[in-house]
């Protein structure tokens, strides 16, 4: 569906922007583009998280037309799904003062490297918006 497929490349675009706002802001002065507050934020972070998992997660399910199914949009569904949870964990960490070693290990894994899965989201939404047909892309 087309839908998913556009759907997809925005909300990847937008939570790789939203993760790596801060290191990024220094560099390219996205402040300027976009508004700080609302990236930062932290229910804008829990509905983009929801949206962006979701849309990953229907991705898997949808195929577009002339495409592999499942294989076809590997990458980017896999993006937005880890890019939801990020967002999602996020949330949790910044409503919750539990601490746990699970989640000790996802802070590590996925939290800390933030800024490097943002910058990956934002190239897979523009790969994936340039060459919708290439396969796993």
């Amino acid at each position: 569906m087309i839908q998913i497929y556009l759907l997809s490349v925005v909300t990847n675009a937008l939570a790789g922007i939203a993760l790596s706002f801060d290191s990024m802001d220094e560099k390219l002065h996205l402040s300027a583009v976009f508004n700080r507050d609302l990236f930062v934020s932290v229910g804008f972070r829990l509905g983009l998280g929801v949206v962006t998992f979701l849309v990953g997660f229907f991705k898997f399910l949808s195929v577009t037309n002339g495409d592999v199914p499942v294989v076809g949009d590997l990458i980017p569904a896999l993006s937005g799904v880890i890019q939801g949870f990020i967002l999602l964990v996020l949330y949790y960490q910044s409503r919750s003062d539990v601490s746990s070693p699970a989640l000790e290990s996802i802070d590590k894994i996925f939290v800390q490297n933030r800024t490097m899965f943002g910058t990956a989201g934002i190239l897979i939404a523009a790969l994936h918006f340039l060459f919708p047909s290439v396969l796993f892309l």
